[in-house]
């Protein structure tokens, strides 16, 4: 017989009774992908049997699902979901909603009753959330316009030209402008949904959260959606493709524009011409990105003193590499350390 023992969560008894159970409703819509609403919903489960285990049942979430068509929402052999509480009969007070990714034949941003509750639902809800695509709902009710977002990277391009008025940013894992949050893909939208437990009852709660699901705590919000050094496969030129691997291989080197134009036998002015036209980056934004990749990667996966990575990595001091850190990432490296690590015996 399988045992199976997690700790009590502790602690929480110093959480105010003001805060008492949030009630969250799931938007979802016909032929959406059922891990959009499955994910984050497990989420936050998960997060209602921690508080329950402590013995703290007047806290958590109050789960319900409802669609802008009742009916079959997803169906695959042996397999089916079916929603039958219409999104147009919610009523009371609600913490927060939760849009499921749209359907790529974009229906249901042209179905105008389904926008204008949206429009109509938002302005008394605390919070509203997007999964992947799921943006381009609150964008298409006009939402956004003025805010910041994000949305899968794939969609990034159609989603501007659509919604020029969105501050649409393409990098972020996701990204919460006041009372919108939005994230860039299927496994996103855990770590949005677990920041936001965090957010309603403290990181120890989230904490145990992250540990019964496996996941890494508090990922940056702000990590890159795709791998700086992978995407070198992106470009047909040969002699590109060469120096980006060198740049990854590398980032200890001198990778100055003088250096990397001669790697690739052209002058430095046609150059960095040519590496932004095949790549989207100027070759100084490629260099810092693959540093910074390397320096992450090294961070999570060895016991290397912060000083030796910055080395290792290009940096000179483990201060430029604070610097690039906080830049980009917006942690400092012992502290993005400290979330990522799957050692408890780190060397400082």
């Amino acid at each position: 017989m399988l045992e199976f023992s997690f700790p009590k969560i502790g602690m929480l008894s110093s959480i105010p009774k003001s805060r008492d159970r949030r009630r969250v409703v799931f938007v979802t819509m016909p032929d959406g992908d059922p891990f959009d609403l499955i994910g984050p919903m497990t989420v936050l489960h998960d997060a209602n049997w921690q508080l329950e285990n402590s013995g703290r049942p007047d806290l958590g979430y109050d789960l319900e699902v409802v669609t802008n068509k009742p009916g079959t929402v997803y169906q695959v052999n042996g397999f089916r979901m079916i929603v039958d509480k219409p999104c147009y009969d919610v009523r009371g007070e609600i913490d927060t909603i939760v849009f499921q990714a749209v359907d790529y034949d974009e229906k249901y941003l042209k179905d105008r009753r389904f926008i204008e509750w949206v429009k109509g639902i938002a302005p008394g809800t605390r919070r509203l959330v997007t999964a992947c695509v799921g943006t381009y709902v609150l964008a298409e009710a006009g939402l956004l316009d003025g805010r910041r977002a994000t949305t899968h990277w794939s969609a990034c391009d159609n989603f501007q030209r659509r919604y020029p008025d969105v501050q649409l940013d393409a990098n972020p894992i996701f990204v919460k402008d006041g009372k919108f949050y939005s994230s860039a893909g299927v496994t996103a939208i855990l770590d949005l949904m677990l920041s936001l437990v965090e957010e309603d009852y403290g990181s120890e709660l989230a904490l145990r959260v992250a540990q019964s699901m496996v996941m890494f705590l508090r990922r940056p919000a702000n990590q890159a959606q795709f791998s700086t050094q992978l995407n070198g496969s992106i470009s047909d030129n040969q002699k590109i493709r060469t120096v980006m691997t060198y740049v990854a291989e590398h980032p200890d080197h001198d990778l100055s524009i003088d250096v990397l134009a001669a790697m690739a036998k052209m002058s430095p002015r046609n150059f960095t011409r040519v590496f932004a036209q095949e790549v989207g980056l100027t070759p100084g934004k490629f260099v810092e990105q693959s540093r910074l990749e390397s320096a992450r990667g090294r961070l999570e996966q060895s016991k290397l003193p912060i000083n030796q990575v910055a080395s290792e990595c290009g940096y000179g001091t483990a201060d430029g590499m604070r610097v690039a850190f906080d830049r980009n990432l917006g942690v400092a490296p012992s502290e993005y350390r400290r979330r990522f690590t799957t050692s408890q015996t780190v060397q400082r």
